[in-house]
């Protein structure tokens, strides 16, 4: 299995894992499933840990992503992204992800952790 989610209610808050290699089809995949469950809400903050995943994409795969989240930000709203990696090809790309988009502010903020306890903490925090 790629890939689990719950979403719990109670923090409005999705949590994401991910598990070996991930194209952009596969997160793009996802997010759809996300967005149709009945309990996503708009404006939900996201753990998500990548600690497990490779994310090897390049510009063009990032830049596919990148418009498909500018497509669906109003119906998610303004919401925090926390990007938890422990390292190689997966957290380079995840940085570079966060800088470009970075340039496009559509009320998305991301941000990289190393691990999920200041992840949750910066989730829960009004910056």
């Amino acid at each position: 299995m790629k890939s689990q989610y719950y979403i719990d209610e109670t923090k409005s808050l999705l949590v994401l894992k991910r598990v070996g290699p991930i194209s952009v089809d596969d997160d793009i995949a996802l997010h759809k499933v996300i967005l149709a469950d009945p309990k996503f809400r708009k404006g939900m903050n996201s753990l998500i840990d990548m600690t497990d995943a490779t994310y090897d994409w390049g510009l063009q795969e990032m830049d596919q992503f990148r418009t498909y989240i500018n497509a669906v930000a109003k119906q998610i709203g303004a919401r925090k992204w926390a990007l938890v990696s422990n390292g190689g090809v997966t957290q380079a790309n995840a940085k570079l992800f966060t800088v470009l988009h970075d340039l496009q502010p559509h009320g998305l903020a991301i941000k990289l952790f190393s691990n999920k306890f200041e992840a949750i903490k910066w989730l829960g925090s009004e910056e």
